[in-house]
Parts: structure tokens; sequence; C-alpha cells
């Protein structure tokens, strides 16, 4: 079973000109306007192969319609499409960890000591910034599980996203596991002088 599955893609409209792959990279990258996914993380998440994925990408980016960054891709800073709403499977998503990290915790250290890891059995699928949240993503290798660590201040929150109950367990335990990560990783992280 591919992830498309799992987490289907959804319609954005009928865009003139785009394909259905285009619409459907088109749709995953808009799920979040303010993140950025590797291009292994979107393979994943889309079930394509990476040769499609890069000719899809190739011709998004040449329509103006995404943007390649040194991290990986969003969607264009003009384009005005409207959050999607997702169709077919319900996706379930879950708190599973909810912490305070030190209260000196910088959330842009704290990417940069996760970002493009791997863990278990989950890639790295990318992130989000706003001005009050960090948002870092993590894909299953079957692209069944999500995971979504959200930094506000020194405060993480967990989450699990998965499409049924019998993922749910493996889920929650791969939550813990990306905790621990999160943990060990700002531990390590130099501490501002008071």
């Amino acid at each position: 079973m591919s992830t498309s599955d799992y987490f289907q893609p959804c319609s954005l409209g009928d865009e003139e000109g785009l394909d259905y792959r285009q619409r459907e990279v088109l749709s995953a990258l808009s799920e979040d306007r303010n993140a950025t996914y590797s291009f292994q993380g979107l393979r994943r998440k889309l079930g394509l192969h990476q040769e499609m994925l890069s000719r899809t990408l190739d011709r998004l980016e040449e329509q103006n319609l995404i943007e390649r960054t040194e991290d990986g891709y969003r969607i264009g800073f003009e384009r005005h499409t409207p959050r999607p709403d997702v169709a077919g499977a319900t996706l379930i998503e879950t708190r599973v960890v909810a912490a305070s990290l030190p209260q000196e915790t910088d959330p842009i250290h704290v990417l940069e000591r996760l970002k493009g890891r791997w863990f278990g059995e989950f890639r790295w699928l990318g992130y989000s910034i706003t001005s009050s949240n960090l948002i870092m993503r993590w894909i299953s290798d079957d692209g069944r599980i999500q995971l979504r660590a959200k930094l506000h201040g020194n405060a993480l929150a967990i989450n699990a996203v998965y499409s049924s109950g019998i993922e749910g367990e493996r889920a929650m335990r791969s939550a813990f596991e990306l905790f621990e990560l999160v943990t060990s990783r700002t531990s390590l992280m130099p501490h501002a002088a008071s």
C-alpha cells in the first residue's frame, strides 16, 4: 500500500495547466504555508518515485509556484493558495508529549541540531518557523505516521499524526523516542550566561 493510501492528497481546484502529480505536490506543500519540506521527506509523504518527484518539482518551480531553498521546497511566497481540506482518510492527531525545556532554549539552535536527523524508522520531513513557533516534522519509512515537534518559547509539544487506531501504539512509542532525541540534543546546547 502506498503512502497516498494513508495521507491522500487533496484538490486545490482546477489549476490551469497543472497535471495530477503537480496538484498533489502543491497540495502537500500547501498544508503549512510556512513549512519547508526536504526532497526525501516529500517523496515518503507522497509515495512518489524520486525521478517523478524531481520532474514535478522542477515544473512547479519553473511556473513560480514553489521555491527551492537550501533546506528543501516550500510554497512560493506569491502563491495565494487556500489551505486545502484533506480528502479521503481521516487523520488522527494526538498530543503525546507536553514538556518544558530549559528557559534559555533557543528554537533556532534546536532546529540546527535536529534538522535532517533520522531516528529509528523516522526520517526528516521538514520544518516551519513563524514569529512565535517552530514546528519540526518527521515521517515514518512507510509514510503511515508523521510526528510534529512544536516549540513555543521553551514549551515543547509532540503530536503524532496517523490514519488508523492500529498505528496509534507505534505512533505513541515513536513520539517518546522523538522526545528523547529532542531533550538529548537540547541538553548539549550552550546555555546563555546569567
